[in-house]
């Protein structure tokens, strides 16, 4: 009896350890795919902004500062530069085609910003310059770009230390009117028909919604 008392207590305690060891395992091996989880989402999330950045050309116009007179001149700079940009932008003009009238005319779209921001009665400098910029999320009507670093017309007023006003330069977002919150379906086409299907789905996604990646468990 005592052997056999003996021998199951042995038993118990190696089924007990081998049951520790295995929950111990488990353990490391959801941290382990947690992590990995974690890594190659943030993978695909950036390589989804890069897809986007690549193939939109942004516009921001920087206010001095947050005062409500700063931020109404904001805009009223803003409505000269898009009213300029529709002069010398062809409807039909793709990416590179944009960037370079542009860049033709940087010295023109900072003037046409100076004389606005002198008849407002402001002695602010203005700097257009085209540059790479990281941005945090952004929403365009009801279409969000995630953050990251993209291309873009950035027209800075005095300090440029208030928040800014933006849009998708190209495909031309910039010539819609937002006062709703939406982007037309025929400028969604736009954006469409650049951008990959993943990347498209991703700008008409909430920011808090993110594509998913999904790992089986697996044991080592």
């Amino acid at each position: 009896m005592g052997e056999k008392w003996k021998d199951r207590k042995i038993w118990l305690a190696a089924a007990v350890l081998g049951l520790a060891v295995t929950l111990f395992l488990t353990g490391i091996n959801t941290v382990r795919l947690k992590r990995e989880n974690r890594e190659m989402q943030e993978r695909l999330d950036r390589e989804i902004q890069q897809g986007i950045a690549e193939e939109v050309f942004r516009l921001h116009v920087i206010a001095n500062s947050d005062k409500d007179m700063d931020q109404e001149l904001k805009l009223q700079v803003k409505n000269k530069i898009v009213e300029y940009l529709q002069k010398i932008l062809k409807p039909d003009a793709d990416l590179e085609e944009t960037k370079e009238a542009v860049l033709t005319h940087l010295q023109e779209i900072e003037e046409e910003a100076e004389k606005t921001v002198e008849e407002a009665g402001f002695d602010y400098e203005v700097r257009a310059a085209v540059e790479n910029t990281y941005f945090p999320d952004k929403t365009y009507g009801d279409c969000t770009f995630p953050a990251g670093e993209y291309e873009a017309l950035n027209v800075r007023i005095g300090e440029a230390q208030g928040h800014n006003w933006w849009c998708v330069l190209y495909p031309s977002l910039c010539f819609i009117d937002d006062t709703y919150g939406i982007v037309t379906e025929e400028k969604k086409e736009d954006l469409k028909s650049v951008l990959t299907e993943e990347e498209f789905e991703q700008i008409l996604k909430n920011p808090q919604e993110k594509p998913k990646v999904k790992i089986g468990f697996r044991w080592f």
